[in-house]
């Protein structure tokens, strides 16, 4: 295959996505490992795999707005560790709708911070979005309808949204900083963050199995880069329904490997938060469009 053209473009992106999945699979499997060695693995193996890369020249590392940058990697940083807490907490199928869900809040903090008008057609997709959380976290039980929103659904939830500030930096920073720059951030201040709590046993206990922590930094690396890559080669309007597809290899991860259960309204709700979700980031690849030919 030819390392050009849209061809290839989706071909890394579906490489990305099968490398998300393993990546979260992985996750939930260490369940029994502090989240805070976990996080901590993740960003330090992508810091190495990003040095390394720069120092052979495969890519090019571009450092211009420092503060974003940091700023970026921290809220990166928070949205990680919420979303790997809440996969180990939840469930992967569960934590990755919620936590998928950012299209949503992205566009009401562009509404709210940035007054981007927001077109009826994405109103029409939020509010289905919505209504796809709702139907996640609101159940019918035999005693009645009862809120099965616990903390870690809010933990999950504020992955997404912590994940849609960040998207709002990176917004900033595309025009003077590159992708491997922006990742690099993340992951660096990730490392210096989460470098004392992992290392403190009162807080981490034992850690067994350490080569799968291994396994995850070097997924969640190779995945991020695959989809860095893939959208130079594809538009984000073709892009993005591969990127939706992660919360559904997700969801049929967890069912069939992990015994998580969902029910028929679950099921449904997540549909319309992904279907919704993936709306959103299609009418802004439009918008993007038009404001590029206009």
């Amino acid at each position: 295959m030819k390392r050009e053209g849209s061809s290839y473009g989706i071909f890394l992106m579906i490489l990305s996505v099968i490398a998300f999945g393993i990546m979260t699979t992985l996750v939930r499997s260490m369940a029994h490992v502090s989240t805070y060695i976990t996080v901590f693995v993740r960003f330090a193996i992508g810091v190495g795999v990003i040095g390394i890369l720069a120092m052979m020249r495969k890519i090019d590392l571009k450092f211009v707005r420092s503060p974003l940058l940091l700023l970026r990697g921290v809220t990166g940083t928070i949205s990680v560790a919420l979303f790997y807490l809440a996969i180990v907490k939840i469930g992967m199928g569960k934590a990755s709708v919620y936590s998928y869900s950012y299209p949503l809040f992205a566009s009401l903090l562009s509404a709210i911070v940035l007054k981007e008008k927001i077109q009826t057609a994405k109103w029409l997709m939020m509010l289905l979005a919505l209504t796809g959380i709702v139907m996640v976290s609101f159940q019918f039980t035999e005693a009645g309808k009862s809120w099965s929103f616990g903390w870690f659904d809010f933990l999950a939830m504020l992955s997404a949204i912590t994940n849609a500030v960040s998207i709002l930096i990176v917004k900033k920073l595309h025009g003077t900083d590159n992708s491997y720059a922006i990742f690099f951030a993340q992951s660096i201040v990730g490392f210096w963050i989460f470098l004392v709590p992992a290392n403190l046993p009162e807080l981490t206990g034992p850690v067994t199995s350490s080569y799968i922590l291994i396994f995850i930094g070097l997924a969640s690396a190779c995945a991020q880069l695959l989809n860095t890559e893939g959208y130079r080669h594809v538009s984000i309007a073709t892009g993005s329904p591969f990127h939706m597809l992660i919360p559904i290899v997700n969801v049929i991860i967890g069912v069939f490997v992990f015994n998580e259960v969902f029910t028929t309204q679950e099921i449904i709700g997540s549909s319309l938060v992904v279907m919704a979700c993936l709306g959103i980031l299609r009418l802004n690849s439009r918008m993007q469009t038009q404001v590029k030919h206009a």
